[in-house]
């Protein structure tokens, strides 16, 4: 039988390569996800003969295991979870397969699965340099919200996120909690806590991130992590008060996505069917929208 563990800190030692040497775009696969958000989706991890295996007991889409990922037989991983489903009287379930990984599922076993999808769970990749110099006709709105938060607060600075000013980027999600204080739900808690973990962990996380200064305080602050060299996962983005409606937001992106110099993608992850949300998202025009798949096997 397959071991399963759930992630620590260390682990991300020996997942990190693996991920990024699969190619995989996913912000499913960024170990910052893994980790933070393990007891949300019951996230288990598994190393099979240097695979990188996961296993989520979320909900609708977020439940089963993942393709493995990594340089090897993937057929021998294959076998192994099929043992294990079958030694607990279950048919074989996989979340977030992208199209690749679906490719490879159906040569090596025809017909035996059935794929859904759920928009939901796609994922946003956009061009690095596109964020960064918002140039031409579909990025004039951003903008302009950029010239926006310049020209209210010229005195505004940027810093990227290290142990001197990691207060100040809990400062930003405490105002930005507390300007949503009256709309709480359980979803927002769980993602306060989230950032909070993140921030007490930044540097064993190897995250990466910023925070916009006006007016002499933290006023916007982003939180990401790298899934390889090229691709660059955004897991957090908030802004305050009137520095929000002031162009906070498309502020806080467009610095961030200067700074990230070498990265080619951002991953902005996915819009979870919220469509306020979904729109904004769109309102940057990705490159990509990585598509995730749920694999199940076929009753016989």
């Amino acid at each position: 039988m397959l071991e399963w563990k759930t992630p620590e800190l260390e682990d991300g030692k020996w997942i990190r390569p693996i991920v990024a040497q699969s190619g995989n775009m996913g912000s499913d696969l960024a170990f910052a996800n893994m980790f933070l958000l393990r007891e949300k989706y019951d996230i288990k991890i598994c190393n099979y003969k240097d695979f990188l295996i996961r296993k989520y007991s979320g909900k609708g889409t977020r439940k089963g295991y993942t393709f493995p990922v990594g340089m090897g037989n993937v057929d021998k991983a294959l076998k192994e979870l099929e043992a294990e489903a079958a030694a607990y009287g279950e048919g074989l379930r996989f979340a977030f397969v992208t199209e690749e990984q679906k490719k490879t599922l159906e040569q090596l076993r025809p017909g035996k699965f059935s794929f859904c999808e759920d928009p939901g769970d796609f994922d946003y990749i956009y061009s690095r340099q596109d964020l960064a110099l918002l140039s031409g006709k579909s990025y004039h709105k951003k903008k302009n919200h950029v010239s926006r938060f310049v020209r209210e607060y010229p005195e505004f600075r940027y810093e990227e996120i290290g142990h001197c000013n990691v207060d100040d980027a809990m400062t930003v999600e405490d105002g930005w909690y507390y300007d949503h204080i009256q709309n709480e739900d359980s979803s927002q808690l769980l993602e306060f806590n989230s950032i909070k973990e993140a921030l007490n962990n930044y540097e064993e996380l190897e995250l990466c991130g910023g925070i916009i200064y006006a007016e002499g305080v933290a006023v916007a602050m982003t939180i990401a992590s790298k899934i390889s060299d090229s691709v660059v996962d955004v897991h957090f983005e908030k802004a305050i008060g009137q520095y929000a409606v002031n162009g906070g937001y498309a502020a806080i992106n467009n610095m961030f996505a200067k700074s990230l110099n070498g990265a080619e993608w951002l991953n902005r992850e996915e819009d979870i069917n919220i469509e306020g949300l979904r729109k904004a998202k769109q309102s940057y025009h990705p490159k990509i929208l990585l598509k995730k798949y749920c694999a199940i096997e076929k009753e016989v």
